[in-house]
């Protein structure tokens, strides 16, 4: 019965041992391993030789993958560093942007506090303005009213000394040709001052009692009196709106002074808001443009980033696969040193010599 079961065995060993030699064709490695096992059995080396052969295969391959597993370590070193260095500039990058975003509402509200305030500045320096302008028209009004006035008064004082001369010319003749040149001078006088109802009624009801028959000539010197005292008033009317004119032209001139200080100080607060506006415009200029860096060097890094991730990666599975390979390669190398070593035989051999691809 132990016979028959270790019979059993050897062969189901040999059967286990021709599948995995014919198994190999199926792989190029296989194939190689095939071809080195023929030629050293067609040449009737011996099974240690074969054994020894195929350890220093064995090892060959544990000193490749040594070497390869160095070479990637410091392969992935460098990328990951890379990697790492590409991550800390865009870290950076996104903190300054943020930073950046913050700070760039900031200054465009307080841009446009001071485009408010320099409209407001402005609208106040033009109202002051329009108001000079009023003032200057309402005392241009003033002045020329004043000068008229003042015109009617001096031909009123004209007229009154013209008829005090002709009064004056000789009493004995007054109503013969000084009356008419009184009459003739009224007339024209009133031609000029068409409005000056009250002078024209005074002077008619003069000109009515020097006309009068039976008028001594103590009316006339009475008349001539009266023309002076007229003239008298007169002046002194003159004095007082020269008086009221002149404190009317100081008022005005004080309210111009005074919006044109305040316009003064009001243009040196518009140049340092201009300016401040000019201070501000600048900076959010440079922070959009530093935005723009920003997004850049962020694309840039993170576009580098990933490179050198799918770098890594690709290093990675590239190296895990040949390991996998070499495993693999490892795994039929020992097997065959394991057969060579156990339980090679001539029926071993020769199936082994007859394997073809």
């Amino acid at each position: 019965m132990k016979i028959i079961l270790l019979v059993f065995l050897i062969g189901a060993t040999f059967a286990r041992d021709e599948g995995f030699f014919a198994q190999l064709r199926n792989s190029d490695f296989g194939k190689t391993i095939i071809q080195t096992l023929q030629v050293q059995l067609s040449q009737e080396h011996p099974a240690d030789t074969v054994v020894h052969l195929l350890k220093q295969m064995k090892d060959d391959l544990n000193n490749e993958q040594r070497v390869e597993d160095e070479e990637i370590t410091g392969q992935l070193k460098t990328c990951q560093d890379a990697s790492s260095a590409a991550v800390a500039v865009l870290t950076v990058a996104k903190e300054r942007k943020a930073t950046s975003e913050e700070r760039l509402p900031l200054l465009q509200q307080e841009q446009n506090d001071k485009k408010q305030q320099l409209f407001d500045k402005q609208g106040e320096e033009q109202r002051n303005l329009d108001r000079i302008s009023v003032l200057q028209e309402a005392r241009n009004v003033q002045r020329s009213e004043f000068e008229q006035r003042r015109d009617e008064l001096v031909g009123l004082v004209s007229a009154l000394q013209e008829a005090k001369k002709i009064l004056s010319q000789g009493i004995g003749a007054l109503k013969k040709n000084s009356f008419a040149e009184l009459k003739n001078h009224h007339q024209n006088f009133l031609k000029y001052f068409p409005n000056k109802k009250g002078f024209h009624s005074m002077v008619n009801v003069l000109l009515t009692v020097l006309q009068e028959e039976n008028t001594q000539e103590n009316a006339a010197q009475k008349v001539v009196k009266i023309i002076d005292t007229l003239v008298d008033s007169i002046f002194q009317v003159q004095k007082e709106e020269m008086r009221a004119d002149d404190a009317r032209e100081l008022d005005f001139l004080t309210q111009k002074e005074r919006l044109l200080l305040a316009n003064r100080r009001l243009s040196g607060s518009v140049a340092d808001l201009n300016a401040a506006n000019e201070r501000i415009g600048q900076k959010i200029l440079e922070i959009k443009n530093d935005i723009s860096i920003q997004d850049s060097i962020i694309f840039n890094k993170s576009t580098e980033q990933a490179d050198w991730d799918q770098t890594c990666s690709d290093t990675e599975r590239a190296h895990r696969q040949q390991t996998e390979q070499r495993n693999a390669q490892l795994e039929i190398i020992v097997e065959c040193i394991d057969i060579f070593e156990t339980r090679f035989d001539m029926e071993t051999k020769s199936f082994i010599q007859r394997l073809r691809f």
